[in-house]
């Protein structure tokens, strides 16, 4: 049995087992992918918002070629902070279920290589399993179809086709983008007036001027009504409209991975799971850390207050196992 285990091996998961090191806790991650499994499928070529030290955890230095970290130096940031540390991270490992009672949890997982299940003790559990896993879905026709997309990594795949990126944040822009600059013909879809001015400050201008000046289409105040093979049905102020489209890119935010949470039985209230000041639920010794909190709202979480977040809870954890 060990102190505490963490669901997740995210940068928050990671910096709650440094904090269970650093206080003298026993402790085990459970990831279901690779080590920052979600840093490892953000797009590429991502540009990071924050700056270096807002993401760093467990005083490792995260060292930059640019003014911002890329996905890639991101990703080896927090491998190597594993490595280093020594962290147990069980990889490919699925949590499935988190069952018990402070002091004397079990989780049972499933190790996805041999396709076998097994059993964790724990006197805590930490959940931290973010968010990337959820993308929001627009709930329309045809948005199961195969050359509709929920996640985009990289332009290539697209040269050459009619490309419809639906959504106007960080992720959209970034892609609408990217995807003109790799020879695709994008046009962007959006329900609001413009995108939103939460959109990075160096993305915005570019993008504008894209627009301004026809290399990509911005078509805005628009509802998605259907996905077809073709394209897309809109509807617009002026009416029904229809845009043709090879790819359809629906790129409208996410929402928290809380299987476990809900499974568990813990007190929600409305989408978000009634949490003390240290991030406990409504069952003792069952924390919840990062965007897994925060149902529809991950836009008000990130590393930097996730990492906080994983130190009050494995400081609260300790000072119940203090002797």
């Amino acid at each position: 049995m060990v102190d505490v285990l963490v669901v997740g091996a995210g940068p928050v998961g990671l910096a709650a087992a440094l904090w269970a090191k650093r206080l003298g806790l026993s402790h085990l991650v459970l990831e279901k992918g690779t080590v920052a499994h979600t840093i490892y499928r953000f797009p590429r070529d991502m540009v990071f918002f924050s700056e270096a030290k807002n993401i760093e955890i467990g005083g490792h230095p995260l060292v930059a070629h640019g003014p911002k970290p890329t996905r890639k130096e991101a990703l080896l940031y927090y491998q190597k902070v594993a490595e280093r540390e020594g962290l147990q991270v069980k990889t490919y490992t699925e949590a499935l279920a988190v069952e018990g009672r402070e002091g004397a949890f079990r989780v049972r997982a499933r190790d996805l290589l041999k396709e076998e299940e097994e059993v964790h003790a724990a006197r805590y559990v930490v959940v931290a399993t973010g968010y990337f896993d959820r993308p929001n879905r627009l709930g329309v026709p045809g948005e199961e179809l195969p050359h509709v997309r929920h996640r985009y990594e990289e332009a290539a795949p697209f040269f050459g086709k009619k490309v419809a990126v639906v959504g106007g944040s960080n992720s959209a822009v970034e892609a609408a983008l990217d995807l003109y600059r790799g020879g695709a013909r994008v046009t962007l879809v959006h329900r609001g007036p413009w995108v939103r001015p939460g959109v990075k400050y160096w993305l915005l201008p570019d993008f504008q001027n894209r627009v301004k000046e026809g290399s990509i289409r911005a078509v805005m105040e628009a509802r998605v009504e259907a996905i077809t093979r073709e394209g897309l049905w809109l509807t617009r102020p002026e009416g029904r409209v229809f845009l043709e489209a090879d790819f359809v890119l629906v790129l409208v935010g996410y929402r928290a991975e809380d299987r476990l949470l809900r499974e568990a039985r813990v007190a929600y209230q409305g989408e978000k799971p009634l949490l003390s000041p240290e991030g406990e639920t409504s069952l003792p010794g069952l924390f919840a850390i990062g965007s897994c909190a925060y149902g529809p709202d991950t836009r008000s979480v990130f590393i930097e207050n996730g990492r906080e977040e994983a130190e009050r809870a494995l400081k609260a954890i300790a000072r119940r196992l203090a002797p």
